[in-house]
């Protein structure tokens, strides 16, 4: 379509005028363009927080400065303030797909009389030429004589339980007492919330006597929005200061229980002007700690438990008199590893079992608490027989479902085949009687026959002896006619 229009303004002779006035206009835009795009790129802001002050109360202002060839002069806001002190410093940003270099300063005034004042325009030289800054009024109040003291809204202290099931009560003024199984896990989080500044603070907190603590985090200051800002009685302060721990809590015995209060303490200071001593204290928190509901097992209240075994060789190839070690690892998530029973695997008249190691440890990540056991276990075959492992059982609480379950190793049965010979000869030569000893080898030596071996070694057996029968019988007789023939030859007595 332009290629149209330029066709029909190069056939006609007013198009021939026309086009040097379009490219004209079209190169005007662009140069407009161009150079708005550098005023964006260069400037002076001047900025503050504080709309309106009190009479003696400090004005904080912050001036950036982009793309200027001088230092900005600051003269003009001395007019109506007194300066008290100030700060220099650069950052780095992008500005228009460019990156740019603003020079950044910061003044705290303090203002001379009462009403409005009037901070800038201030001047500064660019490559461009002469720019101006925008101007700031701030009003400023007269001295108040009412005695500054903190609302409610200023100061808050809330402290809330939370349990496995994810159950969240914040602390109030109710009698009711918060309700958990010994040794069971309670994250303790505690929010101090204050919307000015304070000084000489003083923070008490709860010790948990009768309670196992893991420490997640503590004394973290963050920034949080308010929810509601037009009921606080500041609209200056748009934000709460927050500090906040957090703990993990286990009951060490059953009853009722008291978490003692917090005390909060310190100078709340609104302005240079408005001052204030203040003191808090929460209330205490009552938890009525119920009893294991296992009385005879060993009680694991958990989120999640788990048990697996591992072997250092292939029990398969087990023979009697080898050694094996039998690695039993628990894991458990939400308790502590103290928390942990001890896996004792049961007895075996084949297979010995003695416990030479055993480690626990825990990972607190977010807020889940990962911990685990393990029990290395020495295992000796005693004969080469079938040998038959009972169940390994862990029972434990699960505290999301409030119900008991149990984490198994499954029974197995191992087949222990026979030793060396030669290992085991010279095993008994050390160790057993020589009836033992013949025992085992005739055994040793008759598991490689099969059964028609042993049918004809005994048939072989049956004939020797029927050999030896015939020739001892033909020796006999071969004697006596010996004898016969001997006694035929003598003569007669006279």
């Amino acid at each position: 379509m332009v290629t149209q229009i330029f066709r029909s303004l190069l056939s006609d002779k007013l198009g021939l005028v026309a086009i040097p006035t379009i490219f004209y206009l079209l190169t005007t835009l662009f140069l407009l363009h161009s150079s708005v795009a550098i005023a964006q790129e260069h400037g002076i802001k001047l900025s503050s927080q504080t709309p309106s002050v009190y009479l003696g109360d400090t004005i904080v202002i912050d001036i950036e400065a982009v793309g200027l060839l001088d230092t900005v002069v600051t003269t003009e806001l001395l007019n109506e303030a007194d300066l008290l002190r100030e700060s220099y410093g650069t950052r780095i940003s992008v500005v228009n797909g460019e990156v740019v270099e603003i020079k950044t300063r910061r003044m705290e005034f303090l203002p001379q009389h009462e009403g409005r004042i009037t901070f800038g325009p201030l001047s500064g030289e660019t490559s461009n030429g002469l720019l101006l800054s925008n101007q700031l009024e701030i009003t400023v109040l007269p001295v108040s004589d009412v005695q500054w003291q903190p609302e409610i809204d200023d100061l808050n202290v809330q402290i809330s339980l939370t349990n496995n099931n994810g159950n969240m009560r914040i602390v109030d003024n109710s009698t009711t007492p918060y309700e958990a199984y010994v040794g069971e896990r309670i994250i303790v989080e505690i929010m101090l919330r204050h919307r000015h500044v304070i000084a000489d603070e003083f923070i008490d907190l709860p010790d948990f006597t009768d309670f196992d603590v893991l420490t997640e985090y503590e004394r973290r200051r963050t920034i949080e929005k308010l929810e509601n800002n037009a009921s606080t009685s500041d609209q200056s302060s748009e934000n709460w200061r927050v500090i906040s721990w957090r703990f993990h809590v286990f009951a060490k015995q059953s009853g009722m229980l008291l978490i003692d209060p917090i005390s909060w303490s310190g100078l709340a200071i609104r302005s240079r002007t408005q001052r204030a001593v203040f003191s808090k204290t929460s209330q205490a928190i009552a938890m009525q700690i119920k009893p294991a509901l296992q009385e005879k097992n060993w009680w694991l209240p958990a989120s999640d438990v788990s048990l697996e075994d591992s072997w250092s060789k292939d029990v398969r190839e087990l023979s009697a008199g080898d050694q094996v070690l039998r690695t039993i690892t628990l894991s458990a998530s939400d308790v502590l590893a103290s928390q942990l029973p001890e896996v004792i695997p049961l007895e075996s008249r084949a297979l010995s079992s003695t416990l030479i190691d055993q480690q626990r440890s825990q990972n607190l990540q977010g807020a889940h608490i990962s911990s685990s056991a393990t029990f290395t276990y020495r295992m000796v075959a005693q004969s080469p027989i079938p040998v038959f492992l009972d169940t390994v059982r862990v029972p434990w609480y699960d505290t999301k479902t409030l119900e008991n379950r149990e984490a198994i190793i499954p029974a197995r049965r191992i087949n222990v085949g026979l030793p060396d010979r030669a290992d085991l000869l010279a095993e008994l030569a050390l160790n057993e009687q020589w009836f033992d000893r013949l025992k085992l080898e005739i055994r040793s030596y008759s598991n490689g026959f099969a059964y028609w071996h042993v049918t004809l070694l005994v048939l072989s057996f049956i004939a020797v002896i029927l050999l030896g029968r015939e020739i001892f019988d033909w020796i006999k007789q071969r004697k006596s006619t010996m004898h016969d023939v001997v006694g035929a030859t003598e003569l007669p007595p006279l």
